[in-house]
């Protein structure tokens, strides 16, 4: 796991992944609008006091998706990602962010992607890809370019991302999402390790 979680019991794990699930097949089937706490109760089945039990709001309910499907990038992509160079796993990365962000739709990317979100403020909850750039980078400092800070390469991979994203979504998905993103993060890579 990218970071520790309250440990849960088997009923506990049932439950949080129910009221998930249930969210995940709304955001899909309705869109986000329709993406309200008390829909995903009433779906499930399950009480409000239950859901605020796992989760503060569904924000942080979509940031858990975000830490699953990086946890699942990680195992689905380990031999991949040890495989190549920093510039080669960092690459890898953010496209596959960038494409798993856009499959969702405009519409989840603009209402996610906002500064009403809290739960994208790494202060207020862990950010899954920026734990895994920091593991690349830490993991292949010899690759960084002399007075490069692993640190702030990873903060700034994060905030190029979320920028894409949500430009992507104001502009209501008229450019090419994986053009942009292989570009700018070719460019911003290349300029932060060792040639």
């Amino acid at each position: 796991m990218i970071y520790e979680e309250k440990k849960l019991t088997q009923s506990g794990k049932k439950t949080r992944d129910l009221i998930f699930n249930t969210a995940v097949r709304l955001l899909k089937e309705e869109g986000y609008d329709a993406l309200t706490t008390r829909r995903i109760c009433e779906l499930s089945g399950t009480s409000n006091g239950s859901f605020y039990h796992f989760f503060r709001n569904k924000d942080e309910l979509l940031a858990y998706y975000y830490r699953i499907s990086a946890e699942q990038f990680l195992a689905d992509h380990k031999e991949e990602l040890e495989a190549k160079d920093l510039y080669g796993q960092l690459m890898l990365l953010y496209q596959w962010y960038i494409r798993y962000s856009a499959d969702y739709g405009v519409d989840f990317c603009m209402n996610f992607f906002n500064a009403k979100n809290r739960s994208i403020d790494p202060a207020y909850t862990p950010n899954a890809y920026y734990e895994i750039s920091r593991q690349c980078l830490h993991g292949n400092l010899d690759q960084l370019a002399e007075g490069e800070d692993p640190e702030q390469v990873a903060m700034e991979l994060c905030v190029m991302a979320k920028g894409i994203i949500f430009s992507w979504a104001n502009e209501r998905g008229d450019f090419d999402i994986d053009q942009i993103a292989e570009h700018m993060f070719g460019a911003y890579i290349r300029s932060v390790i060792r040639h």
